[in-house]
Formats: structure tokens, sequence, C-alpha cells
């Protein structure tokens, strides 16, 4: 038995979980983009509460069809549509949908207006407090959202978030007491995040997926990749992927260093593109000056690929020692640390074992465990 299913089977079996049957609603409208982290999220953890779990019961509210799941016996999968409407409104009303339940969970950062039971969000960083350019511009919408909601830190029972690093950055600005905020890392699909069986013959290059978001700090990447000695850097072809590509900043600085020769922008890509670049990178590189989790990083590990990323946030408690992490506030470091690893196959060589070690620690079914005992703990 896999240690995460023995978890699980202590946990359902033994000591105070062992309870009556619970009725869990989780409203799943991320779903459209695994790419981004919230739809890698949301679809990840509703896999793994059904290997885990056989024994409650969940409603799954979807907002379209294309998004299928294995079918579980005590999983029943709602495709909830309103063609006029959009997420504030389908968000509200889809969970009065389907009667009385013990929990609602939105794994994303949002509020009920109307709970029949306990309330979890899953917040995955506080970043709009913290960039104030990255807050949503209020509209009619979200005016009747706040109208409805009201306070909503009185409405939420319990948040999940994913570091420990995102815990205290919740704790420290909005009001919610300690033991209201429960932590519960993300997790690794290791059967499709692996390293390829056969590599492919094609010119190296570095790695990077990231979205739109400035706080992704992509445009340092460029400068530094442009900045590395040219005997070094015409070794290497630079690819961007996701969301990030379609910033007109991020082309022009390719442009204005010379570099798009050998700079590929593939935008956003399946999820069988993603760990296709993964697998075949000589470097995954993450510059980010904010994240709640940072799942790249831990994709990138899990195929085999080195990695180099900043020390913000919560990306040391991620990275572990498997990693080079470097201050994304210090121009030029990243520039010394990509030449370091660049010019060493054997510091490469390293960083990938520790790579693939350090991605075995992490699992969508613990994530799933450390979940249900949430729902267990607010349901009573």
């Amino acid at each position: 038995m896999v240690p995460s299913l023995r978890i699980t089977r202590n946990l359902l079996y033994h000591g105070s979980i062992q309870r009556s049957l619970v009725k869990i609603v989780i409203a799943a409208w991320h779903l459209k983009n695994l790419n981004v982290g919230i739809g890698r999220y949301a679809r990840e953890l509703i896999e793994a509460l059904g290997r885990v779990d056989q024994t409650n019961q969940y409603e799954i509210l979807i907002p379209h069809a294309e998004h299928p799941f294995t079918a579980r016996p005590n999983m029943r999968y709602r495709v909830i549509r309103f063609p006029l409407f959009r997420r504030r409104f389908w968000e509200q009303v889809a969970p009065l949908l389907v009667g009385p339940y013990d929990v609602l969970h939105f794994p994303y950062d949002s509020c009920a207006a109307w709970k029949r039971g306990k309330f979890v969000t899953t917040i995955h960083d506080v970043k709009p407090l913290l960039f104030p350019e990255l807050r949503p511009r209020a509209n009619l919408n979200s005016r009747i959202e706040d109208w409805l909601v009201g306070d909503r830190w009185q409405t939420i029972d319990q948040v999940i978030t994913v570091s420990e690093h995102s815990r205290r950055d919740l704790l420290a600005h909005v009001p919610l007491r300690p033991e209201q905020v429960t932590v519960t890392s993300l997790g690794l699909d290791a059967g499709r995040f692996r390293p390829a069986e056969q590599p492919r013959e094609r010119k190296p290059y570095v790695f990077c997926v990231a979205g739109a978001d400035p706080t992704k700090n992509v445009g340092l990447l460029i400068d530094e990749f442009a900045a590395l000695p040219e005997t070094l850097r015409r070794r290497f072809d630079l690819l961007l992927a996701g969301d990030v590509c379609k910033r007109q900043d991020i082309r022009a600085a390719v442009e204005r260093h010379g570099l798009s020769a050998q700079t590929t922008l593939v935008g956003v890509v399946s999820d069988r593109e993603l760990v296709d670049y993964y697998q075949q990178a000589a470097l995954f590189v993450f510059p980010s000056l904010y994240e709640g989790f940072g799942l790249p990083v831990l994709e990138a590990m899990g195929c085999g690929c080195p990695v180099i990323c900043s020390n913000a946030s919560s990306l040391p408690e991620v990275a572990g020692d498997a990693a080079v992490l470097f201050d994304p506030h210090e121009r030029g470091r990243l520039a010394d640390e990509l030449s370091r690893v660049l010019a060493s196959p054997e510091l490469r060589d390293e960083l990938r074992s520790r790579g693939l070690a350090r991605a075995r620690e992490f699992s969508w079914d613990r994530t799933a465990v450390e979940t249900m005992a949430v729902y267990r703990r607010l349901a009573g």
C-alpha cells in the first residue's frame, strides 16, 4: 500500500475522524485552464478525494461538461449552466440547487452569500492585498456581490491555504483567527510529471511558464539571459509558455535585447505539451516575486528538470535544497546563477537528482487527506 493511502486508511478508521457520513459540495468553477494553478488544484483535489475517500458523499458542481472526472459511487458530478451569467452569479446560485449539505467548499478565493452548512474557501495567496495594481476593478457585478455577501470574514468558517508563508500573510492582513486557517500543500501527479523515457535531440533551452501577472517577473529573466556571456548564451535558446506570451512588454524586451532568433513564445499549451517542455528543458527558471505555492517549480522537478527560482514568499518551502535560489530584487544575481548552472552539466545533474527526490515528497492524495480532515472537523 502506498504511504498516502495508508495514511488515509488510518485517518478514516481510527481516532476522532471515524464519524458519520458527511455531505460535501465543491463548486469547481475554475476548471477551464489547467495551466493556471487554481484550475489544476481544483481538478487534482477532486480526483484525489475520489481516490482516498469512498465514505463521504460529494456533490461536484461544474460549469461545463468538458471536464470529465473519474466515475465514483459517492461522487455526483452536476453540470450547472446559466447562459447569461458569469462566475459571480454561478457560484451564488449553483450551491442552492443541491439541497442541504454539511460543508460547502469554494476551491478558490470567493465567498457564498447564502450557506446551508459550514463554508470553506481556499485562498492561495493574498497577492491583491500586497500588490494594489492587481486588485480587480470595481464594477456592477462586484458591487452586487459585495452587497449580497456583506462581511465575508464573518461568513467564512475555515480558510484552506497552500503554504505556511500564505498562512502568515493571511493572518497579518485579514481578520481571521489562527485556528481558522489550515495549510494543505499542493501535490504532484507523478504519473504525468515524470522524466522523459527518451530525450529528443534538439538545441538545449531555458524554459519558463507563467501567467500574464507582472509579479511573475519574466522580464527579469529576459534581461538577465541577455546579459550572459555571448559564448554561453548562444548555446541555449529561451522558451516561454503561458499567458505571459501575450504581453507586449515581454515581446518588446525580447526584440530590444536582440533575442528574437533564439526565443520562442509558445503561449498557452496543453497539459501534454507542458510536460514535454519540462522534460526536454536544460533548465527551468521561475523568477516570481510572489507565490502562494509555486506549482511550476514542483512540476519541473518531477519531470527531471533542473530549477532556478527566486527566494521570494513560499518558493523556498517548495524548493527546499533542490533548486538554486536567488534574490529577485538584486540585479545581476540571476545572470550569475544562470551562468553557473548552464556552464556546468555536473551541477545540472545534481539539481536534477535533488529535484526528483524533492518532488516525491508531494502528492495530491496527501492534499486530499488533509482537506478531508478540515471537512470532518467542520462537520463536527
